[in-house]
């Protein structure tokens, strides 16, 4: 036990435990990165896990891992997870008493594998509730099954779970059976004596399924072991990355279903992908061959795509995007973006703003009303309301080795081909000449044309073409 489940208990010994075991090799995965680290739909897999076992609102979380899996919850960000070492692991039973034994005084607990991803909150919920009612030691999550799936086979006498049965010879006599997927929720305090007389198995390890046994001797009415049973689609484990990609089409379609249930049109669904964690407005429509990452906000009335990518982003109403890629930005309502254009980390559009096709904006603020039409860059920079920015437009905000600021006023109409050299100030209401060259601040209401940029004399006779505010 390390030194954060040490303070865990001295501030009082939890009633409620999640217990994630996640202390298997996964070599079938192939891959050095652990098993539950690998991810589908926006979260990886133990994330997906511990998502659903937060339906039973536990006093603690308990991850049982080897050494190879202890990085987990650093590499998923979170602190409020405790680790118990499974140092060889030693099977189900062996996890569990180790983890109970780590931290005195659980009363009940929820006991989930870290490779089922397909899990929700739903089940999980059910499954603690069945072990809730009086009497029952244990409640097991089984789903109907096939023979060759390798899942073993709840026995029943006069209709009450007796035993788990493993072997494949048992199993073959059935069309489809009541499979035991693993998981379980268990009365903790009558657990742990059991889990501690359990007998190894011919292999050295120790099994949580020997307690349905156990219950079993003790008898009682109401019978101590329950079943809760749900579709396979909850409980398939992910052994391979073939099953991997499988659970992910099928956690891509609840989301897609559920967000077209709640009014969003989603067209030619089999070339979208929506993650976990996505939330979408009704009346919007999401055209073919978008992308919606984890994090995102869209509100209702939008056009998104088609071939759009958002990423952790926020999205007001009624905003269009097309063939576009935004990343941890906000647009605001009635804006439009796109078509191939880039709102790369930190990009703020304000409401009603136009940024057309080949634009990129980075780190910068765009107030509304602001038209950006094409082909420009503006990094690090803050465009005042009602500007327009020509064609070409590009801040030059890095010297090689800083960034510096680029801030335009309202009303500014900036020349196409401008650069833009920061750190600079445009005026409200000024205005730069087409291939102007920028170099010192502007006044308000001034206008600068040239190499570098000067204010431009009354006198003198335009020079610049028809289309020099082009936007």
């Amino acid at each position: 036990m390390n030194a954060r489940d040490q303070a865990d208990d001295s501030a009082g010994s939890p009633r409620t435990a999640l217990i994630v075991l996640a202390a298997g090799a996964g070599t079938r995965m192939k891959s050095s990165l652990a098993k539950p680290l690998h991810r589908l739909a926006g979260l990886t897999m133990v994330e997906h896990v511990l998502e659903a076992g937060a339906a039973i609102e536990p006093d603690l979380t308990i991850l049982v891992a080897s050494e190879q899996t202890a990085g987990i919850p650093e590499a998923i960000g979170r602190t409020d997870i405790s680790i118990v070492i499974q140092n060889p692991p030693r099977g189900t039973g062996h996890a569990l008493r180790l983890a109970l034994e780590a931290h005195p005084g659980i009363e009940r607990c929820v006991m989930l594998y870290a490779d089922h991803p397909l899990l929700t909150g739903e089940v999980v919920a059910r499954l603690f509730e069945a072990q809730g009612a009086p009497g029952v030691k244990l409640a097991a999550l089984t789903m109907p099954a096939a023979p060759g799936t390798g899942y073993g086979r709840i026995e029943r006498t006069n209709d009450h779970a007796t035993r788990i049965i493993e072997k494949a010879d048992d199993i073959e006599r059935y069309a489809e059976y009541e499979a035991n997927s693993g998981m379980m929720a268990l009365d903790a305090v009558w657990a742990l004596p059991e889990l501690r007389a359990i007998k190894e198995s011919p292999k050295g390890e120790f099994y949580v399924t020997d307690l349905v046994e156990a219950a079993t001797r003790a008898g009682g009415d109401p019978w101590p072991v329950t079943t809760v049973q749900e579709s396979p689609e909850f409980l398939w484990g992910i052994n391979d990355r073939v099953e991997l990609a499988n659970a992910e089409t099928l956690l891509l379609n609840r989301i897609q279903t559920d967000l077209m249930r709640s009014g969003v049109t989603i067209r030619r669904p089999e070339t979208v992908t929506i993650e976990a964690g996505v939330t979408i407005g009704p009346d919007t429509v999401i055209e073919p061959g978008c992308v919606i990452r984890r994090g995102t906000i869209i509100g209702s009335g939008c056009a998104i795509g088609p071939n759009a990518i958002i990423e952790a982003s926020s999205i007001g109403n009624n905003v269009r995007v097309v063939a576009s890629m935004v990343e941890r930005s906000r647009i605001g309502d009635g804006s439009d973006v796109g078509p191939f254009s880039h709102l790369r980390a930190g990009s703020d559009i304000a409401a009603g703003v136009h940024i057309g096709n080949y634009v990129e904006v980075k780190q910068s603020r765009l107030e509304s009303g602001v038209r950006v039409g094409h082909v420009s860059y503006l990094g690090d920079a803050h465009i005042g309301p009602k500007s327009n920015i020509g064609a070409g437009t590009i801040t030059a905000n890095y010297d090689g080795t800083s960034k510096h600021p680029t801030t335009v006023g309202a009303n500014v109409l900036i020349g196409s081909d401008t650069m833009l050299v920061a750190p600079v100030n445009i005026g409200d209401g000024a205005k730069t000449g087409a291939g102007s060259v920028v170099t010192r601040d502007v006044a308000p209401g001034e206008t600068v044309i040239g190499v570098p940029a000067k204010p431009r004399n009354p006198a003198e006779p335009k020079t610049q073409g028809k289309g020099e505010h082009q936007g």
